[in-house]
């Protein structure tokens, strides 16, 4: 399985991730995430100024992305670690598209008039299947073969 297909898991099957950042004192905080865009120019997330998500992202790029996904027999995981840097608004129309939760999280128009996107830009992944014991690595950004562990 490479880089790509592993991406696409991610986007089209999973969707949310566990995003993990930590504040000025070096505390950790995590938080669900929708994942707006994952190929391989990285992956793509929105989130406002106004939150505590940006501002640690504003103050220390790294981060870290844990998603989980079952289906029947099928268990799949995937974690990232990486940076993150903001590209402005740039994707944000086609990041919202495929956001189903928009509405619940930014109901007010306006509060969609400060979202910024985030790429994911660099960084390694690891992808298990839990059932089918398979486990890959791969590095972000490039659609280039996952390594076997």
């Amino acid at each position: 399985m490479d880089a790509t297909e592993i991406l696409r898991i991610l986007e089209e099957d999973m969707g949310v991730g566990i995003f993990a950042t930590v504040d000025a004192e070096g505390k950790p905080h995590a938080r669900p995430i929708h994942i707006g865009l994952a190929n391989d120019k990285g992956i793509f997330f929105m989130t406002s100024p106004k939150t505590k998500f940006y501002e640690q992202l504003s103050a220390n790029p790294n981060l870290a992305i844990a998603a989980f996904q079952t289906d029947d027999y099928l268990v799949q995981s995937i974690r990232i670690e990486g940076k993150a840097r903001e590209i402005g608004r740039d994707k944000l129309a086609e990041i919202l598209s495929n956001n189903p939760f928009v509405d619940q999280v930014y109901p007010d128009q306006t509060d969609r008039d400060d979202i910024q996107v985030f790429q994911v830009y660099e960084g390694q992944g690891f992808y298990h299947s839990l059932s089918q014991g398979h486990k890959y690595v791969f590095e972000l950004p490039g659609d280039g073969p996952a390594r076997d562990l």
